[in-house]
């Protein structure tokens, strides 16, 4: 199974070389000031003579605001901040990777068949669990078949069990016919 078109969320920090200049500061000034205050690491632990434990805490910035407000460093003894010298927006992590069905942006699950798995099960048993899973999913989220390649499948498998149906009657058919003609008498 693939995932396609899912975008994750990100924040973009576009910088403003002029503003950056003004206050005297580099790009890289900025990168350190955000790689600093977006770091998710232990911070310490506990260790007594049986048991020890870690103390962690998230503390990653994870919206725009957030590192809106993030200090940079100080001039003239003020806070130079980061909505001071870039604009930082809401945005996702991949602008570039994205799945569509008709107009609507979409999630697509591609599901390939395993070797040896039975294709037309493991359709089937999808299928029967889709209502299960569009049940559990809010409610603006439509869940759709986009493509199902077992349509030929399921075609081909009907056509061989006609045709074997057809080569057991037609067996049926000459061996009593044979067998007919061996009980006559001869003249």
């Amino acid at each position: 199974m693939s995932l396609g078109g899912g975008q994750k969320p990100a924040v973009r920090v576009r910088a403003n070389p002029t503003a950056l200049a003004a206050y005297d500061l580099a790009l890289e000034d900025l990168r350190t000031a955000v790689a600093a205050a977006n770091v998710n690491q232990a911070k310490g632990s506990f260790d007594g003579p049986k048991r020890a434990w870690m103390i962690g805490a998230n503390d990653q910035l994870m919206s725009a605001d957030d590192y809106r407000t993030l200090v940079i460093a100080y001039r003239n003894e003020a806070p130079v901040r980061v909505m001071d010298v870039a604009d930082v927006i809401d945005d996702a992590e991949n602008v570039k990777q994205a799945a569509w069905m008709n107009a609507d942006p979409a999630v697509l699950v591609n599901i390939q068949r395993q070797p040896g798995a039975n294709i037309i099960g493991v359709v089937d048993r999808i299928t029967s669990l889709l209502p299960q899973l569009t049940a559990s999913l809010p409610a603006g989220i439509d869940v759709r078949v986009l493509t199902d390649r077992t349509t030929t499948i399921r075609a081909s498998v009907h056509d061989v069990q006609f045709e074997l149906m057809l080569t057991v009657a037609l067996v049926v058919m000459v061996i009593f016919l044979f067998w007919a003609s061996s009980r006559r008498p001869s003249s």
